[in-house]
């Protein structure tokens, strides 16, 4: 078992029909440097199989190491999610939505996650009925991450920083540096993609176990 697990985070890659072959530099250069490939949302475009059948060929084609991922709204976009998540599955991912695994003995757990806000800046169930409607989508998405978290490995309360990273990962998609210690966050590079320049930045994380 690894002493020290790095994980490489990313997210709103939007894979396109047109992606083939864009984002196995950037696939190739995480495996080479860490443990742990985290995909934080958004892995397609408007949520097409086809987009989700170029993207698990760049990761067949790229990743040699464990990858966990949650899907975001754009990957519900066209209402084929079930086939999105079954054809990246099928790349070996890890789709997590209320569940959890455990890789080189860090627990991941995940959720898709909804809108409304966080924390105290959260939308609150107060006024007309479709507001809170919408509100209790967020919380009943809130409450799944809390199910996944009590099944994964490594997060009771001595393991504040296993559980607080896989949280932040794979709910948020907020960058890491929010909740690993000083020093142990290296930035990536910009990657070329559709055609211009976008900002595909990379954080790393380094776990002592």
């Amino acid at each position: 078992m690894k002493e020290i697990v790095q994980v490489a985070a990313i997210s709103d890659i939007h894979c396109t029909k047109t992606s083939q072959g864009i984002f196995q530099p950037l696939f190739s250069q995480i495996t080479d440097s860490a443990d742990v490939l985290v995909m934080c949302g958004d892995l397609c475009d408007s949520g097409l199989p086809e987009e989700a059948r170029v993207l698990a060929k760049e990761l067949t084609t790229a990743v040699r190491i464990p990858v966990v991922a949650v899907l975001g709204n754009h990957d519900y976009e066209s209402g084929k999610q079930e086939e999105v998540e079954q054809i990246i599955s099928d790349a070996g991912v890890h789709i997590l939505n209320g569940n959890a695994c455990e890789i080189h003995g860090v627990g991941f757990a995940g959720v898709k996650g909804f809108a409304g806000g966080f924390d105290d800046r959260a939308l609150q169930p107060w006024g007309e009925e479709i507001i809170k409607r919408f509100v209790h989508e967020a919380v009943e998405e809130s409450l799944k991450l809390e199910s996944g978290l009590a099944m994964t490995p490594n997060c009771g309360p001595k393991f504040g920083l296993e559980k607080r990273l896989a949280e932040m990962l794979l709910l948020t998609s907020s960058s890491v540096q929010e909740t690993a210690s000083p020093g142990s966050i290296r930035r990536g590079s910009r990657t070329p993609a559709r055609g211009k320049s976008w900002g595909l930045a990379y954080d790393f994380a380094r776990l002592k176990k």
